[in-house]
């Protein structure tokens, strides 16, 4: 009885601490661009928002917990590195901000009179929203219970109210798409921006390291990680399904707006009135501070044990609550912008790595592993120099010419030569040194 329920309890916060801001406001804004191709738009969402964080996050479980394992056979300072930087993208830079701006642009400004005056409210909304960060995550070992007994339930609760509202009062039907793009390639790369798909693999280590202290052994219970991973991928995509069609069914009457948070407070003000406000406001605040409070957990954990403590735990916490109050004063649209050219760099290699890790043995040759990452390294720097330098034409058509390069996987060609380059090289070397090859014989 006592596995069931820290079971629940465990699936419950990896819930809570993937639902946070962009997973509220992404989906509408889906779902209106949409319109009546709102399922293959979400088809494309759900692969990147809420598949690829389930086989992330199994990836991490099958090695153990430890995020670090999955670059074994390519680098371990390559996956310190990258797990750093996923750590500073998911933690104080982009998503912990993203949290509190979204917290005061949907659950308070929308009650605020036009004259208040905004950067004052908002500065003091994001002290407040940091302070009761750092009380929850600070005492790290009553985390989970705090989160995923008394929290999370309230804020499910609230979702299907939400949800429910539009599926039996929509507020429309869904007209054309306003969009002229491959609606499941617009999903698939919006996906990206929730950046769970990513937090995933650093997100579960800490969800285990939590099991951990309740004194389940990671080697002894990848069952239960299994399921718990399960509970959280199934609510995750619950929660995309409703607000992408929240969106979709009146984005005839949100057309005309401009930003994410717009788009998400006019549809519940056109769903339920001050109710509809009221309900958004909460759903905001607590899917927002429990995600904050569990990234900040998981960012003090890993950098406390990547310095070997020599800056503790509480001061990372510190640290984290401190840069993410500065940023978060930029609003939530500019974070979103900042944060593109590190997402189209960052997620290519991070789904090739979980490929990769899930495959495991199948994979024996080691080159073959480090030319299909190698692939992906170069995909993802030609990514990144697209989203910096959209003048830059040869590298639009470079990714455009890749195939199923609409669709969000140009980066699988480049992968996949990469990997047969490696396999290629390692069998001409076993060939003229056996004895030096790189197989994995004893996997």
């Amino acid at each position: 009885m006592k596995k069931r329920r820290d079971t629940w309890v465990a699936g419950l916060t990896l819930f809570a601490m993937f639902l946070g801001a962009g997973n509220i406001i992404f989906p509408p804004y889906i779902g209106v661009q949409a319109g009546h191709g709102w399922l293959w738009a979400a088809l494309g969402f759900l692969l990147t928002a809420a598949g690829f964080p389930m086989l992330s996050a199994l990836a991490v479980v099958k090695g153990g917990g430890n995020p670090d394992q999955l670059s074994r056979r390519f680098s371990l300072r390559f996956g310190k590195a990258l797990n750093a930087i996923i750590l500073l993208m998911i933690g104080p830079l982009f998503a912990i901000p993203r949290t509190a701006a979204t917290t005061f642009e949907l659950s308070l400004q929308p009650f605020l009179p036009a004259d208040a005056n905004m950067p004052l409210l908002m500065a003091a909304t994001a002290f407040l929203f940091f302070a009761i960060t750092y009380v929850l995550a600070v005492r790290q070992g009553r985390f989970m219970d705090a989160i995923g007994c008394v929290l999370t339930p309230i804020l499910v609760v609230l979702l299907v109210v939400t949800i429910a509202i539009s599926a039996f009062r929509p507020m429309g039907s869904p007209a054309a798409p306003l969009l002229d793009e491959n609606l499941i390639g617009f999903g698939f790369k919006g996906g990206y921006q929730t950046m769970d798909g990513i937090g995933a693999l650093v997100l579960s280590g800490t969800i285990t390291a939590l099991l951990a202290d309740k004194g389940y052994d990671p080697q002894k219970s990848r069952g239960m990680l299994r399921r718990v991973v399960l509970i959280a991928g199934v609510l995750l995509a619950g929660v995309y399904l409703g607000y992408i069609w929240i969106g979709a069914s009146g984005n005839g009457l949100l057309a005309g707006l401009t930003t994410r948070a717009q788009i998400l407070t006019a549809a519940m003000r056109n769903l339920a009135g001050a109710t509809g406000q009221i309900l958004l406001a909460l759903v905001i605040l607590f899917a927002c501070l429990t995600t904050s409070a569990g990234l900040t957990v998981t960012f003090a954990q890993y950098f406390s044990q990547l310095t070997n403590q020599r800056i503790s735990y509480k001061r990372w916490v510190g640290i984290a609550v401190v840069v993410s109050f500065a940023i978060s004063l930029l609003g939530v649209e500019r974070i979103i912008a900042l944060a593109d050219p590190v997402l189209a760099f960052a997620y290519p290699l991070c789904i090739v790595l979980v490929a990769l890790g899930l495959l495991g043995r199948a994979i024996r040759s080691d080159l073959a592993f480090k030319g299909a990452m190698m692939g992906a390294l170069l995909f993802s720097a030609l990514s990144l120099v697209h989203t910096l330098c959209p003048d830059c034409g040869w590298a639009a058509r470079i990714i455009a010419w890749l195939p199923l390069g609409d669709f969000g996987f140009g980066f699988l060609l480049p992968t996949v030569a990469g990997g047969i380059l490696g396999w290629l090289l390692d069998m001409a070397r076993m060939l003229l040194m056996p004895q030096a090859a790189g197989y994995q014989q004893n996997r």
